[in-house]
């Protein structure tokens, strides 16, 4: 049978490299090309993985020898073999380096590997009558080691003193949107809403993971992915991988079909860090939600990845604004945060919010759009000319999310239209129950409002235009009000002059202005801040304690540019205090917005 197979070997693992082969088995024609992908999903830059391969050769089997082939190198992605007469199989072999820790990356070490299939197989242009599957993936790895993925098992091989997992895949995006997770730490298989999930777990130091801060995590994620059954009803998979790598500081997420990868520092599982913790939960809640929105309900130009080239779309407002925004939602409404929990999360989200000047530049529409080269790539003046689809694209779901409520007296809100959209045009996945949506198709802008205006009974599309196209920011003072709840300022007699930058320490240098920084004028990104009216300023607290009492007057400031020694006069402004803490109970859209939907709790 004519198949492709991806052999992986981590006996390399402590040089921080694996060893990764491509079989080919009756190949066709004259010629083998393979591509290798350029970026992975859900991560909207070109990392150029190619870029980490090294000591390459290729050989067919023809009479049952080894014969070898010459590989030439066509463009950044591609390689030619020529196949000779023959040939029973085409073998290419590599070895590759995985030393960069992130969830959209290959990393490899003593202790573990983590494989991102984008980052590692490359695609068969030309040479089989198989490359798009099925597929077949081995991995050679220690004993004690066990690995996670949402691939399907085939077999568990042992051989001498190590094991050979492997596993099938029938089509490319089957194989390309996964991940396998191996290390010695053993799955933590748990129930959720009526389905299967496991927990795999890593600590990039080997620091030892508290097993009743575990517990926690898992009671908490059966109640949010409960509370996410309850309201899209039970899901099209029965079987759902959370991997979760604890670091020093490294934060990320990333989803596929029937698993997530993410990392947080280890401290967010700790009892007392609140904050940490809120974030491990919204990170995981976040990428569940893909699970519906992204992966089984994509927007057209998603229908069918290459991988080779950027694919925009602007509508990554709603498939990550409105993720965010349905993500905390459910945190809120299962119960893994309190009210203070979401209250405290949207307050840090506000004072960015109020921070950026961008939403008299550009739109949602066109953040969207343009996230391969502002978003990814931004540069030191991004913040005054772009807006982020992931935190802003948050903030209008919110208003959204309001004007609905309010047209239907709190009987629908915009999470009922994500599920309206799940039900018409779901994709079915290999491996899912049933056959998707009723009208199963990827979706464009014009659907996401046909959806709002039939459950409304209205027409919402003056909202979206003005939310998604307009500029300007929307008026959270208005949806606090139109929740019953109550937005105010915090209060503050500190009466420290305020800059208007965000600064890195040690050296004190400016990275970025705030909206209406009264320096924007004055100095640049990179500018160190020496001193303020001669007092040496070596840390944000120094710089703190020498604009006390400054606001409205004029100082010296003191800067280092470039090597040279420069100074300025400027006049520090009062804060602007911009309107980030909520209180109240709420009305009954709030009651509507923060409610469970779980019935048998």
């Amino acid at each position: 049978m004519s198949k492709i197979v991806h052999r992986l070997d981590v006996s390399t693992r402590d040089e921080q490299r694996y060893r990764s082969e491509i079989e080919i088995s009756n190949p066709i024609g004259s010629r083998l090309i393979l591509a290798f992908p350029r970026w992975s999903p859900g991560s909207y830059l070109i990392r150029e993985p190619r870029r980490l391969v090294h000591d390459m050769r290729a050989w067919a089997i023809v009479s049952g020898k080894n014969e070898v082939c010459k590989i030439e190198r066509r463009g950044p992605d591609e390689i030619r073999i020529n196949i000779p007469k023959g040939s029973i199989s085409i073998h290419v072999e590599w070895f590759a380096f995985g030393n960069d820790l992130s969830v959209r990356t290959n990393h490899i070490d003593s202790s573990h590997f983590h494989m991102i299939p984008s980052a590692t197989f490359p695609r068969v242009i030309r040479g089989s009558n198989h490359s798009e599957g099925p597929y077949v993936v081995e991995l050679l790895h220690p004993p004690e080691w066990s690995a996670t993925t949402q691939l399907k098992q085939v077999e568990k091989l042992y051989e001498e003193d190590l094991v050979r997992s492997v596993w099938s895949a029938d089509s490319r995006d089957a194989l390309y949107d996964g991940i396998i997770e191996a290390n010695a730490n053993e799955e933590i298989p748990f129930q959720a809403g009526g389905r299967k999930f496991r927990l795999k777990l890593w600590d990039a130091g080997g620091v030892k993971i508290d097993s009743k801060r575990v517990d926690f995590l898992i009671h908490s994620m059966s109640d949010l992915f409960s509370e996410f059954h309850a309201l899209f009803g039970e899901p099209p998979w029965d079987d759902y991988a959370v991997i979760l790598h604890l670091t020093e500081k490294a934060r990320g997420g990333l989803e596929h079909t029937g698993s997530q990868s993410s990392q947080m520092r280890r401290g967010s599982l700790d009892p007392g860090d609140k904050e940490g913790w809120r974030d491990l939960i919204s990170l995981i809640s976040h990428e569940y939600v893909h699970a519906w929105n992204v992966k089984r309900l994509r927007p057209k130009t998603f229908d069918d990845y290459d991988l080779s080239q950027e694919m925009h779309t602007d509508l990554l407002w709603w498939f990550e604004g409105v993720t965010s925004w349905l993500g905390d939602m459910m945190c809120l409404r299962s119960g893994v945060w309190s009210d203070d929990d979401w209250s405290a999360d949207l307050k840090r989200k506000l004072t960015r919010f109020h921070s950026m000047s961008g939403w008299d530049h550009q739109c949602l529409s066109d953040s969207s759009f343009e996230s391969w080269y502002h978003l990814y790539r931004p540069h030191a003046h991004s913040a005054e000319t772009t807006i982020s689809y992931y935190l802003q694209g948050e903030i209008a779901a919110m208003c959204m999310d309001l004007e609905l409520r309010k047209r239907t007296k709190g009987e629908v809100g915009l999470d009922d239209v994500m599920v309206d959209l799940w039900k018409r045009h779901g994709l079915h996945i290999e491996g899912d129950f049933g056959s998707g949506g009723t009208e199963p198709r990827a979706i464009i802008e014009q659907d996401i409002i046909s959806s709002m205006n039939r459950l409304s009974g209205g027409r919402l599309n003056s909202v979206v235009r003005r939310l998604v196209h307009g500029l300007g920011a929307p008026n959270m003072l208005e949806w606090s009000k139109g929740m019953g709840r109550k937005l105010e300022p915090v209060e503050s007699d500190d009466h420290v002059g305020w800059l208007g930058v965000h600064l890195s320490e040690s050296p004190l240098r400016i990275s970025k202005f705030m909206a209406g920084s009264p320096l924007r004028k004055k100095l640049q990104p990179g500018d160190e801040i020496i001193a303020i009216n001669g007092r040496r300023t070596r840390k944000s607290s120094d710089l703190k304690g020498a604009l006390r009492g400054s606001a409205g007057q004029e100082i010296i400031l003191t800067i280092s540019r470039r090597g040279g020694i420069l100074e300025f006069e400027a006049v520090p402004e009062k804060d602007p205090l911009h309107p980030v803490i909520i209180s109240g109970n709420g009305n009954r859209l709030w009651k509507a917005f923060s409610s469970s939907r779980r019935t048998n709790d």
